[in-house]
């Protein structure tokens, strides 16, 4: 038995107001879902928007001035050299992008639009990039 939900607008073209309503949704560090409104307060701010993307932004940028990055694992540490950096700092520097978009500019109401845009572009390079990395290290072994 399928139930169909018409809503109940006015006559006057006003939406009744419980139809709109939406409970009170305060995110944690815990239970951030990443698609949509973020911790706000100055804390997730500035350090989960500003500081660490800071930290990985400028990992991304050593790997490519010096074309040697470290990828860290659990029984070591894995050097790559060349093209194989420059997709490990372009997978950082777009992880970066998408924490400043995601906790800096989701906490600010007028550029909300432009947080989810940045959020969507910075996953499609994170993607590609650790794509990348995967076949061209884990599969083909270069």
């Amino acid at each position: 038995m399928a139930f169909v939900i018409i809503p109940r607008i006015i006559l006057e073209g006003e939406v009744d107001a419980q139809m709109i309503d939406r409970p009170d949704y305060q995110p944690t560090a815990y239970d951030d879902d990443w698609e949509d409104i973020p911790a706000s307060g100055p804390v997730p701010k500035w350090i989960g928007g500003a500081l660490v993307p800071l930290l990985l932004v400028s990992y991304g940028v050593i790997c490519f001035a010096t074309g040697h990055g470290v990828l860290p694992g659990h029984s070591g540490s894995m050097d790559l050299y060349g093209v194989n950096s420059t997709a490990l700092g372009l997978a950082s520097m777009s992880l970066g992008l998408f924490l400043h978009c995601h906790y800096f500019w989701g906490n600010i109401f007028h550029l909300s639009p432009w947080a989810v845009l940045g959020k969507i572009m910075s996953l499609i390079v994170l993607i590609g990039s650790l794509g990348y990395l995967i076949v061209h290290v884990g599969v083909f072994g270069r």
